[in-house]
């Protein structure tokens, strides 16, 4: 339950290694929550995402010793390995950040709708506004989950779990090491607090930073042939 301090008491970061999952708990800690699973490839709570049963099993354990009051799904996949084919990577990255993830939100919200609350805060990506050549195909991942969230998050209305929405743009992180910077990028450090802003919020969605809800109206307006040449500079 909430502690006194009207912050989540028991939180889960599925995605332990990510550092936007891990700045955002690092800033909840200074509210005093009380205990943070990390949920990562190893460990306790270690597990492959892929895999169905390990997602059942891990979601069974998280809920063993209490409730569970805040769950913050920080998995992603770029798609972009060098040793694999195209169609393997968007494969790889269709399991990881869609099929997967959304499977185990399904999970943990089924255990929150047990206990009657609890928040699951979904990290999607400004790469679902609008397909480009260059990410269309983790785009389009994002773009299922993000869908999804919405729903489950109507769906869920009167239960006692809510459905938070992170949409972050170019995270200055190991996982973009190397790549060239995107407009309004912005460090891990500074998309944690906006996953706690978004936490705070009254609405569905936040986005990271706040421009991007702007940026994402013009993109949707563009005409196709002047977004083209947008998405190639």
């Amino acid at each position: 339950m909430l502690n006194g301090f009207k912050s989540p008491g028991r939180i889960a970061l599925i995605g332990g290694e990510s550092e936007i999952g891990l700045s955002i708990v690092a800033h909840l800690a200074e509210d005093n929550a009380r205990e943070v699973i990390l949920v990562g490839r190893t460990g306790e709570f270690g597990m492959d995402i892929t895999e169905k049963g390990a997602r059942e099993r891990v979601v069974h354990d998280l809920f063993g010793n209490g409730d569970l009051d805040l769950a913050i799904v920080a998995v992603g996949l770029l798609g972009n390995d060098a040793t694999k084919s195209p169609a393997d990577n968007l494969l790889a990255a269709m399991d990881v950040n869609y099929l997967s993830t959304v499977h185990f939100i399904e999970l943990l919200s089924e255990r929150m709708k047990e206990q009657a609350h609890g928040t699951i805060l979904v990290i999607s990506s400004f790469a679902q506004v609008r397909p480009r050549d260059d990410n269309f195909g983790y785009g389009s991942t994002k773009a299922g989950l993000d869908f999804y969230a919405r729903g489950l998050a109507s769906k869920l209305k009167g239960s006692g779990v809510t459905i938070k929405i992170l949409r972050p743009g170019f995270v200055k992180s190991k996982m973009t090491a190397g790549m060239a910077l995107a407009p309004f990028a912005i460090t891990a450090q500074e998309c944690g607090k906006y996953g706690v802003q978004a936490l705070r919020s009254k609405g569905l969605v936040t986005w990271a930073p706040h421009i991007l809800k702007y940026v994402a109206v013009i993109f949707k307006a563009l005409p196709s042939r002047i977004f083209s040449r947008i998405s190639h500079r």
